[in-house]
């Protein structure tokens, strides 16, 4: 054999063995591919990693599986089961598991899965609230898949998925919300504590509040339980003259607002004055329970209060009719003038009295026959030029009209509105038979006008 066949053999042979390494390659490739067009099934799976939470919702990661990895991407459909969790636990095939309220659950309306994927994941959100209704518990729900694309089947279809509330919450993260005042308790309101005093009545702050970082705004409803007050009555602790009062003889809202990232709200109970002195014998007694709230959890040691009033310890009295009216100079047409000194203590809340040359000294007087306790006082503003208003003034008591104790002081005070009555309330110590309002600015006017000046006789 010459030398080129022999060349042309060994090239042959190369080439060959060249094509037989590519056939096999393809085959071994062809046999790693996916296959076009052929589907598989889907099953729902369970809790896919960790749990994380934040103010308002634990979100927890689900897995859905497939029997063969996806020859084309496709969606899943997805939605919450509200059936099956409630039926298993009716049928004690769930035990000591607590349903999860579907209002507080969001499901997705799909999962994606990827080409070439044996699985997929999604997000279910629930309310944290929701959770710690029932921390220290398992808790379960359930969702469904739905409409498999691309010719693809559903082997499992539902998931029930249990966990223990303490896998994501701590005893110390739980938002319970309670009365502030007084919850679990007694609050008495008696002497000017525990309440404040409008002109319809008695108001009692009550408040509630929440334990733990604020978040969105909710909504706690409060009921009145009159049969507690007759127990407690029973077993000593409430008087013996104690009455519940009527629903129409108080003030209480039904639901009560807390704004997003706030720990406190306002509640207060509303006595009308009417309501004290209809049962100025008796001791009076409401207990107020916070019954529900649409998010958190009601703190079940301090969700109610037990509130009671001594009318007698409460009721005010005015006693400027009392007194005796003195001034350090009146108007020109004396006392009984149209806008002589007299109609600072008449009653009458559209008359005024107008004092000429105004000082920075002018002085009011009350003198009474026995000593009054006097722990508040109104003033009410004339009917015209703001700049007449009194501004700067104190209050001072006496035993005999020459030693004066200051009791309450005053600055920079101003009438919104004419004709506008103010209160202004101060700590009384000691009962006085004589009360003088020193005034030593008003606001800007040669004169001072005001309609009228009441003394009030607190407990």
């Amino acid at each position: 054999m010459n030398k080129a066949n022999k060349h042309w053999k060994h090239f042959s042979i190369m080439a060959l063995c060249a094509i037989g390494i590519i056939a096999c390659k393809k085959e071994g490739l062809d046999n790693f591919s996916l296959t076009d067009n052929v589907t598989t099934m889907v099953s729902a799976g369970d809790i896919a990693g960790e749990m994380t939470k934040n103010s308002d919702e634990v979100t927890i990661p689900v897995k859905v599986t497939l029997a063969h990895p996806a020859t084309k991407a496709f969606q899943v459909g997805l939605q919450l089961n509200t059936d099956t969790v409630p039926r298993l636990i009716e049928e004690e095939s769930l035990t000591d598991v607590y349903a999860v309220n579907t209002e507080s659950i969001i499901v997705p309306n799909a999962v994606n899965v990827a080409y070439g994927a044996s699985e997929a994941s999604f997000e279910i959100r629930v309310s944290i609230s929701e959770l710690e209704k029932y921390f220290g518990h398992d808790v379960a729900l359930a969702y469904d898949l739905t409409d498999p694309g691309k010719g693809n089947t559903l082997d499992q279809k539902t998931k029930v998925i249990v966990f223990n509330t303490e896998d994501i919450l701590k005893q110390e993260e739980i938002h319970y919300v309670s009365i502030t005042n007084g919850g679990g308790g007694i609050i008495e309101a008696s002497r000017r504590k525990n309440y404040s005093v409008t002109s319809a009545g008695i108001s009692i702050p009550l408040g509630i509040s929440l334990a733990g970082t604020p978040g969105n705004f909710f909504e706690v409803s409060t009921e009145v339980d009159e049969d507690t007050v007759a127990t407690l009555v029973k077993n000593g602790t409430l008087p013996k003259n104690t009455i519940a009062l009527a629903t129409n003889q108080f003030e209480l809202k039904d639901t009560y607002q807390v704004g997003s990232n706030l720990s406190q709200a306002d509640m207060n109970v509303i006595i009308p004055w009417s309501s004290i002195e209809e049962h100025a014998d008796h001791t009076l007694a409401i207990v107020v329970k916070l019954t529900a709230t649409s998010r958190h959890v009601l703190d079940t040691e301090k969700n109610h209060v037990v509130v009671v009033i001594q009318p007698n310890m409460v009721m005010e009295r005015d006693v400027t009719d009392l007194g005796t009216l003195t001034v350090d100079h009146d108007n020109g047409g004396g006392p009984d003038a149209g806008e002589g000194s007299n109609k600072l203590v008449d009653g009458n809340y559209s008359s005024k009295f107008f004092q000429p040359d105004f000082r920075a000294n002018s002085w009011f007087q009350l003198a009474f026959d026995e000593a009054q306790f006097i722990g508040a006082y109104t003033i009410t503003s004339g009917n015209d030029a703001a700049d007449r208003d009194m501004k700067d003034w104190n209050l001072q008591g006496s035993d005999d009209g020459e030693n004066w104790e200051t009791l309450d002081t005053r600055s920079g005070e101003t009438f919104a509105t004419r004709n506008l009555t103010v209160r202004y309330d101060f700590d009384a110590t000691h009962a006085y038979k004589y009360f003088r309002l020193n005034v030593t600015d008003n606001n800007g006017s040669g004169v001072i006008q005001v309609s009228e000046w009441r003394l009030i006789q607190v407990p």
